[in-house]
């Protein structure tokens, strides 16, 4: 019986880390972080780099599309929220490689509007214009007296920059923490097929040792009959 078992079960882990290993090995990822009203994130593959050519698509919620657009030759995506609603984010890299990745609302400015009888505004990719760098620091006279008291700083603008501050560091680190478990789970699929292996070693061996044994202890009375009968 094991004997006839044990090809199949070769063919069969077999068949199955070839189908594994493409999924496995080539996974596309998407992240984005929220500056304000700005939602900005890129598209990966691990292992691999940044997709260069990706479709991203907006919907809130209900699957209701706002926005199509894409990403650029480094992988990054932007776009600016117009309501206070959740919005998935899904990258499509071809060949079967999509990705999601949801915005909630809880993680928006609360000074944007609700949507007004359910209602979804569509949402439109910015374009960067002149407007967008920062403007040139002001040269203050040197006899300009100082001013008596510093501007108050505004609360919601301090946290707004803090936020920004800490997604810079923590973007790269979330990126490389879900590459090792990609590795991590490529290991596993090699130990899982090395334990079956092992399983059915350990079957195969038992099963010879008890036909050994059987055919030991038959051998063991046809000589005693033998030797019964003889003159």
């Amino acid at each position: 019986m094991i004997e006839r078992v044990w090809p199949w079960l070769i063919v069969a882990a077999i068949a199955w880390l070839a189908s594994s290993a493409p999924a496995e090995a080539h996974k596309l990822k998407a992240f984005a972080t929220v500056e304000g009203t700005t939602i900005s994130g890129y598209a990966y593959f691990t292992p691999g780099g940044r997709a260069q050519q990706a479709d991203v698509t907006i919907t809130g919620p209900g699957g209701v599309e706002v926005l199509k657009t894409g990403v650029d030759t480094q992988g990054n995506f932007h776009f600016v929220a117009k309501q206070r609603v959740d919005y998935t984010i899904t990258v499509d890299g071809g060949d079967a490689h999509i990705a999601n990745y949801v915005i909630h609302a809880a993680d928006l400015p609360e000074t944007l509007p609700a949507p007004e009888g359910g209602k979804l505004l569509p949402l439109d990719a910015p374009v960067p214009t002149a407007a967008d760098a920062p403007p040139a620091a002001a040269e203050t006279p040197a006899d300009a007296a100082p001013s008596a008291a510093s501007p108050a700083v505004d609360p919601a603008e301090l946290r707004a920059m803090i936020q920004q501050s800490v997604a810079h560091e923590v973007n790269p680190l979330r990126e490389q923490l879900d590459a090792f478990q990609e590795q991590v789970t490529w290991h596993d699929v090699l130990g899982g097929i090395g334990y079956i292996f092992g399983l059915c070693g350990v079957a195969y061996g038992f099963a010879n040792g008890r036909r050994g044994a059987g055919r030991a202890k038959a051998l063991a009375r046809k000589t005693g009959q033998s030797t019964a009968w003889a003159p």
